[in-house]
């Protein structure tokens, strides 16, 4: 029966919890999985070991120990060779059972996954290159809104200032010749001034300039403007020393907690809302935290809240990490930690010291 069985299967004896262990069995089907005979692989020095990769002997290795320290059941996965030099992934599932002379005995099985894995490494590549591109585009997008804010800014007010001045003027020539001339020139003064602020408004969606003065003022800056707007009282917490961040992390945790405010007022019924922007280590952690309805977190299944599954994306594409914690009734915390860029250090010709 174990020689039909499409795996390898094995047993491995000891005689006592500190006792050494031995190899008692190992299936004929060791011929088909990897090329050697069953004697061969019973031989002192021998046994499934011999077969495993190199660069996966620790991890073979410690998962082994772990199941003889512990008298638990074993499983691992990693690369073995076959006798062609040929490199095949392997499952080893294995239990434990005690038995009534004080020996412990593992019956496992070795399965080749090698198929599965390869489909499974295939795919894992092909979610890196599609969150690359993501990130891509992203950071495309943002070049793009910004550049789309600076020519909104300056082009349309240039325009806007010197249609302001030509109003002036010719308020200052003719109102006094006709009264509803100067009626008109107020009412079109008052659309140049609606048209300037919708103008700064467009600028500062597409790309907020508080963002130049670093990623803890426009934390402030965010939750100031989310107050006003919401009613919501929001207290602040930033570094008095905030680190230096660059542009695609400040922008991505910024737009994270544009995204976690934004959900605060359409959803949480909140009284008050907490921000912080903590170092922790040499992470940055973004804190959203409300006191309102909240929602249970294990029921949002993936496609159910876009803004999330936007949110979680952002932070994966900068190497970071997203927690929802919320329980219905309980308000909502959002956590957002990137890391640090890594601080240069400085150079012999910056610090004055003469070269070792």
């Amino acid at each position: 029966m174990a020689g039909n069985v499409p795996g390898l299967v094995f047993r491995l004896e000891r005689d006592g919890p500190q006792a050494p262990v031995r190899v008692a069995y190992i299936s004929e089907a060791s011929q088909r999985l990897v090329g050697y005979s069953a004697e061969r692989l019973l031989q002192p020095g021998q046994g499934i070991r011999s077969l495993v990769h190199a660069d996966d002997e620790a991890g073979y290795w410690a998962s082994q120990q772990l199941a003889l320290e512990k008298s638990q059941d074993w499983r691992w996965q990693g690369r073995i060779l076959n006798r062609d030099g040929e490199v095949r992934w392997a499952d080893i599932r294995a239990s434990v059972r005690g038995q009534p002379d004080g020996r412990q005995v593992w019956d496992g099985i070795v399965w080749d996954i090698t198929d599965n894995k390869r489909i499974e490494l295939e795919l894992d590549a092909s979610r890196a290159q599609l969150r690359q591109l993501a990130a891509h585009l992203e950071t495309v997008r943002e070049e793009e809104k910004a550049h789309i804010a600076r020519e909104v800014h300056d082009e349309l007010g240039q325009v806007l200032t010197v249609l302001k001045l030509e109003t002036s003027m010719c308020e200052l020539g003719f109102a006094d010749l006709d009264p509803a001339l100067a009626q008109r020139l107020e009412s079109m003064k008052r659309l140049i001034a609606q048209l300037f602020q919708r103008v700064r408004d467009v600028a500062t969606a597409l790309r907020p300039p508080i963002l130049d003065a670093g990623i803890a003022s426009a934390v402030e800056w965010q939750a100031r403007r989310f107050e006003e707007r919401s009613g919501v009282a929001c207290l602040v917490e930033v570094p008095e020393c905030p680190p230096l961040l660059g542009n695609a992390k400040a922008i991505g945790l910024f737009r994270i907690l544009q995204e976690s405010l934004t959900n605060v007022m359409r959803h949480a019924q909140a009284q008050t809302v907490s921000v912080q922007l903590l170092l922790e280590g040499n992470m940055l952690c973004l804190r959203v935290s409300d006191d309102g309805c909240g929602f249970p977190v294990a029921a949002r299944g993936a496609g159910s809240s876009f803004g999330l599954v936007g949110m979680r994306e952002r932070v994966q594409m900068l190497g970071g990490q997203l927690i929802i914690d919320s329980q219905p009734g309980e308000g909502t915390t959002i956590t957002a930690r990137v890391p640090l860029d890594p601080v240069p250090l400085p150079s012999a010709a910056s610090t004055g010291a003469l070269p070792s």
